[in-house]
């Protein structure tokens, strides 16, 4: 009995450690994340991303990828980066952690990165090379990593190629204020024998400027002789401006500008201290008994473009005298516009209108064929 109960210990110790034996031997089964699968944005991205701070609530673009193959059981967490950089060096903003294969960039989003590249909407402001700064190029991309999270060490990590997004930023329409007679004017042997001659004008000698739709903007018409000219304020020789080196260029107390006879538009920017002179075909006036050279004994009065109304001239604080006037084109009578109503509309070839002495701004819109004439 004895000998028998001696065998089975001895095989009950041989199994126990046959099976420590296999427990110390087992394979565990384990999973490597790998980098070989592919990543990529599955949507084509327009030419070109117009925005608009109007506009900025809504979607300018949904990023749509892939879902990766890590050839291991993970959950796989994506990250969209957009930088102003193509090397992404600076990532300037990103979508945070997802577990979706898509993305919604903003009208928003792209404005803010327009705005770190400098673009804005403001028609006033430019590059350095004087051309609208509204245009640029931001870029996008997508990472996917196996697990949770994109944060951690030794992660595996795909990357997809950069989109190229060509943003525009739209102008705002530039407000335009209305034209006002301003305290700037033409003086010189081309205008005004140097001070000497009335051109017309209530404010003095020389032929104002009026604002142009722009602050420190201002445009005038006339007719100038063979001669020079120069700006001047509040018909006082205190403050002048002239063109040293003839560039478009003004200078306080500058050379004199030489111009050849001819009806022109002159602007000037004093924001910039620049002039513009152009030839002023076609051009409006007024003509008459009550205006300075009578029935075209001398060039008409000149009138200039609207700047904030198209198809519509002015002429501010021009002196009448008891008579009659019309509007004409180019100081020649083939387009010559009358009044047959007494009704404030124009009509071609119509009767001579009628006007008492005094100070005037008068209008003429030949959109809608009506014109108006108002003491000041």
């Amino acid at each position: 009995m004895k000998s028998i109960l001696n065998f089975s210990k001895t095989v009950i110790a041989a199994a126990l450690l046959f099976l420590i034996a296999a427990c110390e031997k087992e394979d565990f089964l384990v999973f490597t994340a790998t980098t070989d699968g592919t990543l990529s944005f599955q949507n084509e991205i327009q030419p070109v991303y117009k925005l608009s701070n109007a506009t900025s609530s809504n979607i300018a673009e949904r990023l749509v990828w892939n879902a990766p193959d890590f050839e291991a059981p993970t959950t796989v967490t994506y990250l969209v980066e957009l930088s102003t950089a193509k090397s992404f060096a600076t990532i300037n903003m990103n979508s945070g952690d997802t577990s979706n294969n898509h993305f919604g960039i903003s009208v928003a989003n792209l404005i803010d990165l327009a705005v770190e590249l400098g673009l804005d909407e403001d028609p006033s402001t430019s590059n350095a090379d004087g051309e609208p700064n509204t245009k640029g190029t931001v870029y996008a991309r997508v990472k996917a990593f196996a697990g949770g999270t994109s944060s951690g060490a030794n992660q595996a990590v795909l990357t997809s190629e950069a989109k190229t997004f060509n943003i525009e930023m739209l102008e705002a329409a530039a407000s335009c204020e209305e034209a006002v007679l301003s305290t700037w004017g033409l003086v010189g042997s081309a205008v005004n024998n140097w001070g000497g001659d009335s051109r017309g004008f209530a404010a003095g000698n020389d032929v104002p400027f009026l604002s142009n739709g722009t602050e420190r903007l201002y445009r005038s018409a006339l007719f100038m002789n063979d001669g020079e000219f120069k700006i001047r304020q509040d018909n006082d020789w205190g403050v002048n401006l002239g063109d040293t080196g003839g560039d478009g260029v003004l200078e306080a107390n500058g050379d004199n500008i030489t111009i050849t006879a001819g009806n022109y538009y002159v602007e000037f920017n004093e924001n910039e201290m620049t002039i513009t002179v152009t030839p002023a075909d076609p051009v409006w006036g007024i003509v008459g008994s009550a205006t300075l050279n009578g029935w075209g004994d001398g060039p008409d009065v000149k009138m200039i473009p609207d700047p904030c109304n198209e198809g519509v001239y002015l002429v501010y604080g021009v002196t009448l005298a008891d008579g009659e006037m019309k509007f004409r084109a180019d100081d020649d009578w083939g387009v010559n516009l009358g009044d047959d109503g007494v009704d404030g509309t124009t009509d071609a070839n119509g009767a001579n209108i009628a006007v008492s002495a005094g100070t005037y701004n008068i209008t003429l819109n030949t959109v809608d064929n009506t014109y108006s004439v108002v003491a000041q």
